[in-house]
């Protein structure tokens, strides 16, 4: 009896230490288990943040293709130039150039009239040397004035240099207008010499060609449309607001000046009747 017990008993510890044992196991392999889990879990998001990362970079690269570029800057330039001259092209590219330059100084220009009108009124037109405007047409009105003394030059001279930059500003914008005509058709033109390229090949790297020339035809159309409704027509936009701005503010120092020296010479007239009257 003693001996059965005894065997019962150690069979109910050998138990107990074997669940025990199983228990331990499987805590730590449940331990393992999530550790594991956490661990790719970050690395996969450590993947994902990676690809998200550099999936910008790779879309806005796939975008770039030099060779298509070229083709719709270089034939835009071109045909443009052949349509209006190279010298109307030059001008229009100074003309855009001066866009990022400061527009027409009304403030200096005022000081400066300002300052010929005082020296007009005291020195008389023959006798006065105030100096020029640094706008080009003012100073050529304010230097007709004091040659001739004729008020009614003013007028003349205005009209004349009004229409030569109203004929400059013009030529400059209708030279963008062109250039955003054609750079679609040269973007057309890009896209067949993509298609050209699409020959029956055979082998590995077939796929690679066949999807190459048709991204190079896509992107042509693209460059073209962006060339002239980014580029050309905005430009030829803001010449003809920035000229306009300008004649706005050349015209209301021209009349203010006009009538300056039209009150100098009606005071100097009756000075003159004065001094009759008296003699």
């Amino acid at each position: 009896m003693r001996r059965a017990e005894g065997q019962q008993g150690r069979q109910a510890m050998r138990r107990q230490t074997f669940a025990a044992r199983s228990a331990g196991t499987g805590q730590a392999a449940a331990v393992t288990l999530k550790g594991l889990i956490r661990s790719l879990a970050c690395r996969s998001g450590a993947v994902q943040s990676k690809t998200r990362g550099t999936a910008v970079p790779t879309a806005i690269t796939s975008l770039f293709d030099p060779a298509s570029l070229g083709i719709v800057v270089a034939g835009t330039v071109l045909a443009t130039a052949a349509r209006s001259g190279w010298r109307d092209c030059g001008a229009a590219l100074r003309a855009a150039g001066g866009l990022a330059r400061r527009s027409f100084d009304g403030e200096q220009n005022r000081k400066t009239l300002a300052q010929a009108v005082t020296a007009i009124h005291r020195d008389g037109h023959h006798r006065a040397s105030p100096p020029l405007p640094p706008d080009r047409a003012l100073g050529l009105m304010l230097e007709t004035y004091l040659r001739h003394g004729v008020i009614d030059a003013l007028g003349a001279v205005r009209r004349s240099e009004r229409a030569l930059s109203e004929a400059r500003r013009l030529s400059a914008a209708q030279v963008f207008i062109w250039a955003g005509e054609l750079a679609p058709v040269f973007g057309l033109v890009g896209t067949l010499f993509g298609l050209t390229r699409l020959a029956p090949t055979t082998g590995s790297e077939a796929t690679a060609l066949i999807m190459g020339a048709i991204s190079s035809a896509v992107l042509t159309s693209l460059y073209g449309a962006l060339l002239a409704h980014l580029v050309c027509y905005p430009l030829a936009g803001a010449i003809e607001r920035r000229g306009l701005a300008d004649e706005e503010s050349r015209d209301a120092l021209a009349e203010w000046f006009a009538d300056q020296i039209g009150r100098i010479d009606c005071d100097a007239q009756e000075r003159r009747t004065h001094l009759r009257g008296v003699a």
